[in-house]
């Protein structure tokens, strides 16, 4: 699916979102319950959301959006979402959307969107920040915005460059380091957590690698 996504998203040149089941939740946050997703899990929606500079519609209602309907095996997740790219922000447009309790037809949430327009205001410059340099994907970030194909003379190609290379970094920066304060304070819990199954389960590697991945990830944010 995400192959699929990059070869639709890429090309286009006007503002768009896409809505659904992911199917895939995007932090360990947005998992109760059953085993902590691995950053391997995690990866491939990640790097499609930096690639294609994705981000989450403001959301109000229920977090999860399905529910296992388990006795033996309950799970509650966040796999229903709406994702923008950045240029609808760039456009004037809004979206928000609201998720509703699944109900008896479904184990799933039902989400309603509302698209509005933007109150005017003043373009905010790009600022860059210290700290994204510290994060693992901050060199492939660059490559990937410095990398674009142009035609044209140094100073076109240069300018294209740079604005290529600002979309990718302010994807980057939504993506690892919007609301840094609720996730340094996410990560935290899921470390707690985390640390708490493997003081019941000390023998198991799985989990002492699960905690070793969130301690770094908690400290990182911590001092971000």
């Amino acid at each position: 699916m995400w192959e699929k996504l990059l070869e639709l998203g890429q090309p286009m040149n006007m503002p768009w979102l896409i809505l659904g089941d992911f199917n895939c939740v995007k932090s360990p946050t947005e998992k109760q319950l059953g085993a902590i997703p691995t950053w391997y899990e995690l990866k491939d929606f990640a790097d499609c959301c930096l690639s294609l500079g994705l981000n989450d519609a403001p959301t109000t209602g229920c977090y999860f959006t399905w529910y296992s309907n388990s006795e033996s095996n309950p799970l509650w997740c966040k796999l229903d979402r709406v994702i923008f790219i950045n240029e609808w922000l760039e456009a004037g447009l809004l979206c928000n959307v609201h998720s509703s309790l699944p109900g008896c037809l479904s184990d799933h949430s039902s989400g309603i969107v509302s698209i509005l327009d933007l109150p005017a205001s003043e373009p905010k410059p790009f600022r860059f920040f210290n700290m994204w340099v510290d994060h693992q994907d901050f060199m492939a970030t660059v490559e990937n915005g410095w990398n674009l194909n142009v035609d044209g003379t140094v100073q076109f190609r240069l300018y294209r460059k740079l604005k290529a290379l600002k979309g990718h970094l302010k994807a980057f920066n939504n993506l690892h380091f919007s609301h840094i304060l609720v996730r340094a304070k996410d990560a935290d819990l899921a470390l707690q957590d985390a640390q708490l199954q493997l003081e019941s389960d000390p023998e198991n590697a799985a989990i002492r690698d699960s905690v070793e991945e969130l301690r770094k990830k908690a400290v990182f944010l911590a001092e971000a």
